[in-house]
């Protein structure tokens, strides 16, 4: 008995292993999927959509509407998350890659912000960094993080990626923004 317990445990641990050594990772084109949806704080006024507020590492309030004009990369994130650290390097550099190009990228993070701008420091990000006290990953939805949005010129989310990105994914959904 203990034996068919064992080899039960076994083969549903071999079933779900490839999918959480994968990342649980999906894209998704949600274009029209946000459009009857609030996803953030939008603008009642019919400008930027899916606005919203935080501060920075600074203690700067920066909204997305700041942004206005540009594409924005939007990932929801942590420091002590392993997918999430593995996909940073590649970040920085696409940032630096695309940033005159009208591309900016925006990290949130609703952990303490010593710990973030510890972090920060240490992986050398150079992309702003928000930290979120006004529940913003449960206004958009995050339920498991890295989740990446791209956000068009009007705020307009184009695709939503949960998991990690790699560079040639995370470039591919800039290129198709511009």
């Amino acid at each position: 008995m203990k034996i068919r317990i064992l080899i039960a445990a076994l083969l549903s641990a071999a079933a779900v292993l490839p999918a959480l050594l994968a990342g649980c990772t999906y894209v998704e084109d949600v274009k029209d999927l946000y459009q009857e949806e609030d996803a953030g704080q939008a603008d009642a006024g019919g400008g930027y959509k899916n606005d919203f507020t935080l501060k920075d590492l600074e203690g700067r309030q920066v909204s997305l509407s700041d942004f206005s004009g540009d594409i924005i990369v939007l990932n929801f994130w942590a420091t002590w998350c392993p997918p999430c650290r593995a996909e940073i390097p590649d970040f920085i550099e696409v940032y630096g890659a695309y940033r005159d190009r009208g591309v900016q990228f925006l990290g949130v993070s609703n952990e303490e912000a010593g710990v973030i701008r510890d972090f920060v420091s240490q992986y050398g990000i150079d992309y702003t960094i928000l930290v979120d006290r006004s529940d913003i990953f449960t206004e958009w939805g995050i339920r498991s993080i890295p989740t990446t949005f791209i956000l068009g010129p009007d705020g307009e989310i184009l695709s939503k990626n949960v998991g990690m990105l790699s560079r040639s994914q995370l470039e591919a959904a800039i290129e198709d923004a511009l």
